[in-house]
């Protein structure tokens, strides 16, 4: 199967195995997250949180970390991002650093998330875990090495391409371009509505990518078109 430049539907976990070893340059991807359920109050702030948690429903069961053993497996040198849920951090960072890896924490700082409740923190933060072997090289560009990125919701792009856990198109691309130093293959094996591929493809890399939700996979591939979720075409692909 042709995997190369192409966004491929279908299971992540059996799709992986037919990438050769030592064959990838970068890999980034956003997990389904993990993420905790239980009752609500009737008040309009638990109904929007609620309705939140509605929406990411199909990504709310988290993964199975054994598709890790082919990220390394499938790397020439682990260069690796994940975003994830807090849930899932210490573990995710467990696995790795126990196998010696190198590693950084990322975050991305909304100026305008939903309010929160009593005794709870802000849901202001996603957290991006970077892991990396000793050789990986990183561009000397000042301006791609800040760890923390702020901006408001993705809200627009949300509304474009229709998945709740979107991450800025820019952000993407300041990590691709920050440890991606020559032309090379970029995989991601989650790809939602599409933005590591899109990423990719604009910074000139090559990438394969999957996604195993049938909406998604024909959102990310008109994506990658200039077609939004809602079927206009736009000008540029964003």
């Amino acid at each position: 199967m042709d995997l190369l430049n192409k966004i491929t539907y279908g299971d992540a976990y059996q799709l992986i195995k037919l990438i050769p070893d030592k064959s990838i340059d970068l890999i980034y991807t956003d997990i389904p997250y993990l993420i905790t359920t239980g009752g609500h109050s009737q008040t309009e702030l638990a109904k929007r949180l609620e309705s939140m948690k509605e929406q990411l429903n199909d990504i709310s069961k988290g993964i199975d970390y054994s598709i890790f053993d082919d990220f390394i497996r499938v790397s020439k040198l682990l260069n690796c991002y994940i975003w994830c849920s807090r849930l899932q951090v210490p573990d995710i960072l467990n696995y790795f650093i126990s196998r010696g890896y190198l590693f950084d924490i990322f975050v991305w700082c909304k100026t305008n998330p939903i309010p929160a409740t009593k005794n709870i923190w802000l849901s202001n933060v996603e957290y991006c875990l970077y892991f990396r072997d000793k050789g990986v090289k990183m561009q000397n560009d000042y301006t791609l090495k800040s760890k923390w990125y702020i901006s408001p919701i993705n809200q627009r792009d949300k509304v474009k391409f229709s998945h709740p856990t979107i991450k800025p198109l820019e952000l993407v691309k300041r990590h691709i371009q920050h440890t991606l130093v020559n032309k090379g293959i970029v995989l991601d094996a989650f790809v939602g509505s599409g933005t590591t591929a899109l990423a990719a493809q604009q910074l000139g890399h090559d990438f394969i990518a999957f996604e195993n939700n049938k909406k998604w996979h024909g959102i990310a591939v008109d994506r990658l078109n200039g077609i939004r979720a809602d079927g206009q075409i736009a000008f540029f692909a964003t």
